[in-house]
């Protein structure tokens, strides 16, 4: 009888698996950059389209309100009682946040009446403040310094469903302020200002910046920037620019910081890490490396590089300087 001859199974060699391991490795470490960038350019885009639909609901705001909303309001004393909350809380119905609007005034504070940190039932015991509302709008993905879900409760009694919400855009205090009421937050931070009474332009002042959600203020104290916050605590606040209109005076009004204004206002580039120590919550940073984008008055969105002086800076951020943009703008 013939016999067949036996043919061994081929096999890899350890050799040549350490080789297509390295392939793979070599392959992976050319491909992370680009997807990186890749990631980063569509979080960049996100940012864009977010900045233009919070300038151009201001339009909208106006249209229905012929004047611009306030950075902070709520009735003091004597006054009629109005809706109480934060520039872009008045901003959530002409951002197709309706719903959130729509069921603010449960009270129990302002029964009836629009209110940002009204106790609105979830139907199991809890309650969900609109504050407290992860806004799509009001976040850019790019920043690592806080969870989309917030910061922290706002009653601390259980009862909360969401937390104090982010907010990486800051809204403009020497737009949708009044700087020359003084260092007094809850009545300087209502604005008199429409579209029209900007005499710089709108397409020459800005109106949003991007901000860290979170950061050290003073290298102890950490603070974030919520889009909900009122004017009882500034630094907490998603605004910038708190100060003189001339840009000499910083504003301490309810801050345990000092407001931040002329030149020395121009945006940080520093790195995005939670609580950073270098971080001030009373101006803005970058949040797309060198860059930080901005939406202007216009409801345009501007790209502005860290070469950008401190002086053309402070001049987009004032409504009526008078000034002239520099060529670096």
């Amino acid at each position: 009888m013939s016999t067949q001859p036996v043919r061994s199974k081929s096999a890899f060699t350890l050799i040549e698996l350490l080789v297509v391991i390295a392939i793979i490795a070599i392959l992976i470490g050319l491909l992370l950059p680009a997807v990186q960038k890749i990631r980063e350019a569509a979080n960049r885009m996100k940012c864009s389209n977010n900045l233009k639909q919070c300038s151009l609901a201001c339009h909208n705001y106006q249209d229905t309100n012929n004047k611009l909303p306030d950075l902070y309001f709520e009735s003091l004393a004597g006054e009629p009682v109005q809706a109480r909350g934060t520039a872009f809380f008045f901003l959530l119905p002409f951002i197709e946040q309706d719903n959130i609007w729509n069921q603010s005034t449960v009270g129990p504070y302002l029964p009836g009446v629009n209110d940002f940190i009204a106790r609105v039932p979830q139907g199991d015991g809890t309650i969900w403040a609109p504050a407290a509302r992860p806004i799509k709008a009001y976040l850019c993905p790019s920043d690592p310094t806080g969870a989309d879900n917030g910061l922290w409760p706002i009653w601390g009694d259980g009862t909360d469903r969401g937390n104090w919400a982010f907010g990486n855009y800051g809204a403009n205090y020497q737009v949708f302020g009044t700087p020359d009421v003084g260092n007094d937050s809850y009545r300087s931070e209502r604005t008199s200002l429409t579209l029209g009474t900007i005499t710089d332009g709108t397409s020459n002042t800005i109106f949003f910046a991007e901000k860290f959600r979170t950061c050290y203020g003073d290298g102890t104290t950490g603070y974030a920037s919520l889009w909900g916050h009122g004017a009882w605590n500034v630094p907490y606040q998603a605004t910038f620019a708190y100060g003189s209109s001339d840009g000499l005076t910083g504003y301490t009004n309810n801050s345990g910081l000092v407001g931040v204004v002329g030149p020395d206002s121009k945006f940080q580039t520093i790195p995005p890490r939670r609580f950073s120590p270098d971080c001030n919550p009373m101006i803005t940073q970058a949040l797309h490396g060198s860059v930080i984008l901005v939406g202007m008055g216009d409801g345009s969105v501007r790209t502005v590089s860290a070469g950008v002086s401190g002086q053309t800076w402070w001049w987009a951020t004032t409504p009526n300087g008078g000034e002239v943009l520099g060529s670096d703008w």
